[in-house]
């Protein structure tokens, strides 16, 4: 190699290097003054005309544009319970909407929260419901059975009205016989049987309210009923008269009048038959004048309030006096209570003056 050529060669490639570092330094004094003198982007000239892009030619065909801004995206942030607060240097807008910045420095609007005003609670109508229940039956009354009453107790009548026409009673066919009768001094009831061939009680034909002794008066034995013709005979001691239409009764008087005798077997069967003052018959008048009945003592029927006798309406004590034959036996005894045949024979009361018995039809 020729030591010459190859100094040659090295002194080009430095004259080169020196002369292209020169280039640089010149170029960057141009650029350093260019700014300083106001040219650039941050001296209002544009992007296409920066002294750095005079180190690059542009293409021939090259047509400066102005500068359009990017359009800012609208983050729309949807609006939540919780507090919104504004970010420094947020701006509230015409709408309502707060614009902040993005990072980058674009605009990003959020939209105002709508006001959200307090939900107002409906009326909410308190409906009751109907409790629907089932149907109550409507209490069925049931008739209570008439009180009864014991013997010593006078239903209450004093509301009822002054009817002559509830004392009628039909007139049954019973015949002119011997009956056996029981008079009930516990339940002041008078039961009549009829009776067999001996003369023995037999079946119930009728039943009567009567009024017996008072504070027992009335003994408790066995009775005969004779007739009028029956006196002084053998079977008797006395010649008391066996029946009055209406006589004087321990002061007072009373109809139908039947006595009851005294009635005694000896032990060989034989009958005695002794006197008495013991009689079937109605309640008291005051004189012997069908227009003179004592009208308190009518009204307790039912109870006992003689001397010891036994008391009937007229028409009871008629019955007896027409229908029952010599020789009917008659029974005074404890006998029980019957409040229901007590309740259906009892008579109502009739007003205080009433001077005429009101079964009275004879």
């Amino acid at each position: 190699m020729n030591p010459m050529r190859h100094n040659v060669h090295d002194g080009n490639r430095s004259v080169r290097g020196r002369l292209g570092f020169a280039a640089l330094t010149v170029a960057g004094m141009l650029l350093v003054s260019g700014c300083a003198d106001g040219i650039g982007p941050s001296g209002g000239q544009t992007a296409g005309r920066s002294p750095i892009m005079f180190i690059t030619p542009l293409p021939d065909d090259y047509i400066p544009t102005e500068y359009i801004p990017a359009t800012p995206n609208v983050v729309t942030v949807p609006p939540t319970e919780a507090a919104v607060t504004d970010p420094p240097g947020a701006e509230v807008t015409d709408g309502g909407a707060v614009a902040t910045e993005t990072p980058d420095g674009r605009p990003t609007e959020v939209p105002a929260e709508a006001p959200t005003e307090p939900p107002t609670e409906m009326p909410t109508e308190m409906r009751t419901e109907a409790t629907t229940e089932p149907p109550t039956e409507a209490p069925t009354e049931i008739p209570a059975d008439p009180p009864t009453q014991s013997p010593s107790e006078k239903p209450d009548v004093t509301e009822r009205p002054w009817d002559p026409s509830v004392y009628a009673a039909e007139e049954d066919d019973l015949p002119y016989a011997r009956y056996y009768i029981e008079v009930s001094l516990k339940g002041q009831l008078v039961y009549i049987y009829s009776t067999d061939a001996n003369g023995e009680k037999d079946e119930l034909v009728k039943t009567m309210i009567c009024s017996s002794g008072r504070e027992g008066k009335t003994p408790q034995r066995t009775w005969i009923v004779l007739s009028n013709d029956t006196q002084g005979k053998e079977i008797t001691d006395t010649g008391f008269v066996s029946h009055y239409e209406f006589e004087w009764v321990k002061g007072c008087t009373a109809q139908y009048i039947t006595r009851l005798w005294k009635a005694d077997w000896d032990e060989n069967g034989k009958l005695k038959v002794t006197d008495s003052s013991y009689l079937f018959h109605s309640t008291p008048f005051d004189s012997i004048d069908k227009d003179t009945l004592r009208s308190e003592d009518w009204n307790k029927l039912g109870t006992p309030v003689s001397d010891g006798c036994i008391r009937l309406c007229v028409r009871d004590a008629h019955w007896i006096f027409t229908r029952v034959a010599p020789y009917s036996i008659v029974r005074t005894v404890e006998g029980s209570e019957d409040p229901e045949l007590w309740a259906k024979l009892k008579l109502p009361d009739i007003p205080a003056g009433t001077r005429h018995d009101p079964t009275d039809v004879y």
